[in-house]
């Protein structure tokens, strides 16, 4: 029952459609062009005008909710589609329950249904589970050397007391209770270095910062997620080898590998592989075809396998209300609206929206293992009236491919998704 409810996961996750031109052979390039490529640079994306949510099949949620499937679609079919990028499904969702904890009527409900909850009790359960989830990570390699590993979870509000108004006793408690959220109060001068420096510390410098400016706003609601964690087994020595972009285009990588014993499976249009790291995470690589990858994964089966993968960093920056279009897209508006509108009086004093929804993510894998953090801030404004084979099969990921970091157990969870095109 645990690896079908993980099936079900990941399908929604990676049945996304791979970046285009995956199967573009190498181009040869000039002996005086060829310079390393070790990182990849920051995403600055942009959304189109009146954007339309794509159609999710039914039945692709992820963990509890279709929330990860519908981010991931709908980043990708405005704008993204071509581009490297990763995002944390896990700390948006972290930050729209702090939200969601601190509305009521209309405005609780849109974002329930948009969180897929039925109900505030289910979203409780829901973090439970993500906080069993850290406290898991550390048991599973409790014992041994912790000096490289490290997991996370953690969500603080921040009230700026320049503003009129406050936020209500109760709701504070409550956030305390369920969400382990610290909650601190600052004037309009000093909160924005505030809240930046709280998500420098809690990521470990990976997100120096997350909102440019928060001295106008009432709050600001934010989670922080830091993952580090070794291969369950290392890979070896990089070496430069070609990596062919989306565009046809070849580049030179730092290339590690490894050979061992993976759940792998393959057909005519996809090749998948998953290889374990330390904590209970698992990272699911996938090349060409990602479509009905339920089917694909419940015939995956242990098999030796040459997995060749590129040493990466991807990085992306949502700061232009793309989260903002998104939910909306979702039906989710109401928490948006000024005037009144929107309903948040268990939470603060004064009436207040959500004014944006900020969301930064990095993931770094090399030859020892990965690093990654991911931080989402939401801002408050006051209202306005297998076999083994005698020669191991090669997964090369020289090309265009997606990526998964996952908690698995009995709660799995989506912690981050991205894509490598160039």
């Amino acid at each position: 029952m645990k690896r079908r409810f993980l099936l079900i996961l990941l399908a929604a996750c990676l049945g996304l459609t791979a970046c285009q031109n995956q199967g573009q052979p190498a181009a040869e390039v000039p002996a005086d062009t060829q310079k390393p490529v070790e990182t990849t640079e920051p995403v600055q994306t942009t959304a189109e005008p009146a954007p339309q949510m794509p159609d999710i099949p039914e039945g692709t949620g992820l963990g509890i909710n279709g929330l990860d499937a519908k981010l991931i679609a709908y980043l990708r079919a405005n704008g993204l589609e071509q581009e490297s990028f990763t995002l944390s499904p896990l700390s948006v969702k972290a930050a729209l329950a702090l939200t969601a904890l601190g509305a009521e009527g209309e405005t609780q409900r849109q974002i329930l249904d948009a969180l897929g909850f039925a109900d505030a009790e289910q979203l409780k359960t829901w973090y439970a589970s993500v906080l069993v989830g850290v406290a898991d990570f550390d048991s599973r390699i409790f014992g041994e050397d912790k000096a490289d590993t490290a997991y996370r979870v953690v969500n603080a509000i921040f009230h700026n007391t320049s503003c009129d108004g406050e936020f209500q006793t109760s709701y504070k408690e409550q956030v305390a209770k369920v969400l382990a959220a610290h909650a601190a109060s600052y004037p309009a001068a000093e909160i924005t270095d505030a809240v930046n420096q709280w998500v420098k510390e809690q990521t470990n410098g990976l997100i120096p910062s997350i909102v440019s400016d928060a001295s106008d706003s009432a709050a600001v609601l934010v989670n922080a997620l830091y993952l580090k964690t070794k291969w369950a087994e290392s890979f070896g020595d990089s070496s430069l080898t070609d990596f062919t972009t989306v565009t046809g285009e070849t580049v030179q990588k730092e290339f590690i590998t490894k050979t061992e014993k993976f759940r792998y499976y393959e057909d005519d249009s996809c090749q998948l592989v998953v290889v374990p790291l330390q904590g209970g995470i698992n990272m699911v690589l996938v090349l060409g075809d990602g479509t009905n990858l339920t089917e694909k994964l419940s015939k995956a089966e242990y098999r030796k396998a040459h997995v060749t993968l590129p040493k990466f960093e991807v990085e992306s920056s949502f700061t232009e209300k793309e989260l903002v279009k998104c939910l909306k897209a979702m039906g989710c508006v109401r928490m948006f609206e000024d005037g009144g509108v929107a309903e948040f009086n268990p939470m603060f004093t004064k009436e207040v929206f959500v004014d944006d929804i900020i969301h930064k993510a990095k993931v770094k894998v090399d030859e020892k293992g990965l690093e990654a953090a991911a931080a989402t801030a939401v801002i408050m404004t006051r209202a306005t009236a297998m076999p083994n084979p005698e020669e191991p099969v090669e997964f090369t990921a020289d090309h265009p491919f997606q990526f998964a970091i996952i908690r698995e157990d009995d709660a799995p969870e989506l912690l981050f998704w991205g894509q490598i095109c160039d």
